[in-house]
């Protein structure tokens, strides 16, 4: 007997728990990151980190977790999804759905028509709908707490915040990939 599932039933079941695990090894990993910040004085993230733009603030993604950047296309709607799932489209003749980050901050608007799909990489073609792609950081310094003893930034509170980061532009929120991922899948 082989060790993949042939029941669609418990694909599904494996794949909310590597899902769940891989968010699990992401929050660890956050945990760490902030831990090191701490005793390390100034650590630097390696790679390049896509600086995006959605309900009025800005955050990092790594940008190999990104497959492309493309201008925002006609979504369809999908019925009985979360508000989150802005619709689907074709991409490169597949299916994918397209997660809008500012309603996942809690910010209800209409996309302008400058807006960005950020394709990211997986099994499933996942977009992530924002405002506008600014520009590319090279290894970021991770910070600890907020920036200058600030409010909490509106991502403290969604799960989607992995740490924060300094950067030429100021302080700016790691964003979890596996977060928006999740969120796909219509929870």
């Amino acid at each position: 007997m082989s060790d993949t599932p042939n029941n669609p039933v418990d694909a599904q079941v494996r794949r909310l728990t590597v899902q769940e695990r891989l968010s699990q090894l992401e929050a660890e990993q956050a945990r760490l990151r902030l831990e090191l910040a701490s005793l390390a004085g100034e650590l630097r993230l390696p790679g390049m980190y896509l600086t995006l733009e959605a309900a009025g603030t800005s955050a990092l993604l790594p940008a190999d977790a990104v497959q492309e950047v493309v201008r925002l296309v006609e979504l369809e709607p999908l019925q009985g999804a979360p508000p989150h799932v802005a619709g689907t489209f074709i991409y490169r003749g597949s299916p994918a759905v397209a997660v809008d980050l500012a309603v996942l901050l809690g910010v209800r608007r209409l996309p302008d028509l400058d807006a960005h799909l950020v394709i990211c990489k997986g099994a499933r073609t996942v977009a992530v709908l924002v405002d506008r792609v600014k520009d590319l950081v090279e290894t970021p310094v991770l910070v600890d707490g907020t920036p200058d003893g600030s409010a909490p930034m509106p991502w403290d509170a969604t799960g989607l915040m992995a740490g924060l980061c300094r950067t030429p532009d100021g302080v700016r929120p790691l964003l979890r990939t596996s977060a928006v991922l999740v969120g796909s899948e219509g929870s």
